[in-house]
């Protein structure tokens, strides 16, 4: 998939912390997550897939619906403010 529009997260809603909510009721590991993503064309590494998770990458547009398709879920989930506290 070709790069474009690239996708961050702001103060009211974490792309990165819906992203691995979903991911880990899916019970899906990283890893996997990055193969399916490359499956779909996506030209993603492990090194960027966590960054993305950690809200410290922009995300493109391709890959956030490419992400949405493997969990499963419409694309507007990941634009859910965030209600969830990460646990340290």
């Amino acid at each position: 998939m070709s790069s474009g529009a690239k996708i961050k997260s702001d103060s009211n809603i974490s792309l990165g912390k819906n992203i691995k909510h979903f991911r880990n009721i899916r019970e899906y590991s990283q890893a996997y997550m990055v193969k399916e993503l490359q499956l779909r064309g996506c030209n993603t590494s492990k090194q960027s897939y966590s960054k993305y998770e950690k809200d410290i990458a922009h995300i493109s547009a391709s890959e956030l619906l490419a992400i949405a398709d493997i969990l499963e879920i419409p694309i507007d989930k990941l634009f859910t403010k965030t209600l969830i506290k990460e646990a340290n």
